[in-house]
């Protein structure tokens, strides 16, 4: 009771200032800040490692990158600071980039007249570091063999990510790439052939078709609560009805009924309101935003239009919240405390984690 009317009261008192947090953005004396624009660091692929070599014979390696997002490599803390980022660049495009140095390293293994095409196809290439001594490199990757050029088989698959300690310069990066790369060429050398056939058409049409879903060409979301991440792809909410409180400490999304009863919606996967979209993370919603065909984080540091356009009512509630839970949690809002990765959660006990900067497109997990 004493908690209710403490509510009660807090947002009769901040009533008073709704016109405050409601003024209209264009207005001279609320300005919008401008938002810093991120750091960047350029990671450029001339590492000199020494290089697997193959024990077939091999005419030639195709790199072809289909990958959510095909700019950065990652996210790296900027100058130590866990929770301010920096974005590694590669220094000319993705596909570019790993077929300049597959050529440079493993072209004098060659052979012309004998050997098999090797076709590699790479999913995901991500780099990251913890705030201290860990760096990270993820690579996902199919690779097929043709004797021909023209029929494919699937050699081998791959899914894993590298750990390396003190590794924080752009040299070093360069390194655990480089060994990311020649642990694929290993594998595909390893010839694990399937017995299917597949044209180079067919594997590429197969890799593009899971960035065709809704959720990737549309230019509205809809918003409602997502309960998998299925729902999400096909932007297609099954809770169109809904609001959010605090139990406990925690965000919690509730189902309003037709008859106005409502439930909570346990382990949601996320979140659209008013075309923002969430990802539910333990007990938080998380802003992201689509960015080509990848969904990221948005950066805690910054405050996008919808966090500026939060209304007054929506202040006091969280203002009130705030006095009587020690937190200030709506839409707009998240709490910086560091987002576990799902998609690898053996990486959550390293020493040294890194941070979850995107959502997996494969599982729909965060993944760094």
């Amino acid at each position: 009771m004493y908690r209710m009317k403490l509510f009660l009261t807090v947002a009769l008192l901040l009533s008073q200032l709704i016109p405050s947090f409601a003024q209209d953005p264009d207005d001279s004396n609320n300005p919008i800040p401008v938002p810093e624009q991120p750091k960047t660091k350029v990671i450029k692929l001339n590492a000199n490692i020494t290089v697997h070599h193959f024990a077939m014979p091999v005419k030639d390696i195709q790199m072809i990158a289909i990958c959510g997002d095909s700019v950065n490599l990652g996210y790296l803390p900027y100058k130590r600071n866990y929770f301010k980022k920096s974005i590694a660049l590669p220094d000319k495009p993705l596909q570019d980039y790993l077929q300049e140095y597959v050529n440079k390293q493993y072209g004098d293994q060659y052979k012309s007249d004998n050997g098999k095409d090797l076709l590699c196809l790479i999913q995901s290439f991500r780099i990251a570091e913890g705030a201290v001594d860990k760096a990270y490199v993820h690579i996902k990757a199919v690779a097929f063999l043709s004797a021909d050029n023209q029929q494919f088989q699937l050699s081998c698959q791959i899914d894993t990510t590298l750990v390396y300690d003190n590794r924080r310069d752009s040299r070093a990066h360069s390194e655990n790439i480089a060994q990311a790369i020649d642990l694929l060429m290993k594998a595909a050398d390893r010839q694990n052939i399937t017995t299917a056939f597949h044209s180079k058409d067919e594997i590429l049409n197969i890799a593009w078709r899971g960035y065709k879903q809704p959720i990737y060409t549309t230019s509205q979301f809809n918003d409602g609560i997502y309960t998998s991440y299925k729902e999400f792809l096909k932007n297609v909410p099954s809770v169109t009805n809904f609001t959010l409180g605090v139990e406990y400490g925690k965000i919690v999304a509730y189902h309003i009924h037709d008859d106005s009863t409502c439930n909570i919606i346990n382990q949601p996967w996320g979140m659209c309101y008013q075309g923002q979209l969430y990802r539910y993370n333990v007990n938080w919603f998380i802003p992201m935003k689509r960015q080509g065909l990848s969904f990221m984080v948005t950066d805690p540091e910054f405050k996008s239009d919808q966090e500026l356009k939060i209304t007054g009512g929506q202040a006091a509630e969280s203002v009130a919240a705030f006095l009587l839970f020690g937190i200030v949690q709506l839409p707009g809002f998240h709490v910086p405390s560091g987002n576990l990765i799902g998609t690898l959660p053996f990486l959550n006990n390293q020493i040294d984690p890194p941070i979850a900067t995107m959502i997996d497109p494969f599982t729909g997990e965060f993944m760094f």
